[in-house]
């Protein structure tokens, strides 16, 4: 069955590792550590199982090690409530969420902790807001001078200027429309600078090859020599 997912494991040393096997159209075997430590490993439909379990034992060390990163590093956080305590990431690192009540509605960045002045301290909603709004004039601050600075060097290989959106996608960290107008999502704030570097440059390739051919891939080596580490790096991370 074309749609079926398979859970299986694989034994590491003293780990036992589960992963979902899920067949689908490709060409290649791709695995996916989640912040929520599932691994999900993508095969070609005609994949024998004894191969995929021999590509899987040769990565285990791999995976073990994206495992305990995850798992140390960027934990997946409850639900948010949006009250005092809890944990906001902002490029790559943590940051403790305070909510302070007083007239004027603020957010500041001091230290580790994330700052918020409300009216009403109880008032979830607008807390959420006030996150919100900060998390997006970062994004556009952001987001914009790693754009400029990317843009140069794209320009040299004959990619023209972009028209560019930031907005909160549910599903992408960026697109490029056909037209050549490029969108951010405000929630790659979140995720650590090299990362964010490889998906602008992704994106602004787009405008010369409006596909994943050989011309795109061989565009966006020239510049950024080391995407693909990037990629990987950002595959850690989930649009929650």
């Amino acid at each position: 069955m074309k749609n079926k997912i398979e859970v299986r494991t694989i034994q590491f040393g003293s780990r036992q590792i589960s992963y979902n096997l899920k067949r689908c159209d490709r060409k290649k075997l791709r695995i996916v550590v989640s912040p929520d430590l599932s691994v999900d490993v993508f095969a070609p439909f005609d994949s024998r199982v004894a191969e995929i379990d021999s590509a899987i034992a040769k990565k285990a060390a791999w995976i073990s090690s994206k495992l305990d990163q995850v798992q140390t590093y960027h934990p997946l956080p409850a639900p948010k409530q949006y009250v005092s305590g809890e944990t906001l990431v902002y490029l790559g690192r943590q940051y403790r969420l305070k909510v302070l009540q007083a007239e004027i509605r603020s957010s500041k960045l001091i230290g580790r902790f994330l700052r918020v002045n409300v009216p009403d301290n109880k008032n979830l909603p607008i807390v959420k807001r006030t996150v919100d709004e900060w998390y997006r004039k970062r994004a556009i601050e952001t987001l914009g001078r790693y754009l400029k600075k990317c843009s140069a060097v794209t320009s040299r290989h004959g990619v023209p200027e972009p028209l560019t959106t930031i907005r909160t996608m549910k599903k992408r960290w960026g697109s490029c429309s056909p037209k050549g107008r490029i969108t951010l999502n405000t929630r790659l704030v979140q995720v650590p600078v090299h990362c964010i570097e490889y998906v602008i440059m992704h994106e602004l390739c787009h405008l010369k090859h409006h596909n994943h051919s050989k011309a795109f891939y061989a565009l966006l080596t020239r510049c950024l020599p080391d995407w693909r580490k990037r990629k990987e790096d950002l595959d850690s991370f989930k649009l929650a």
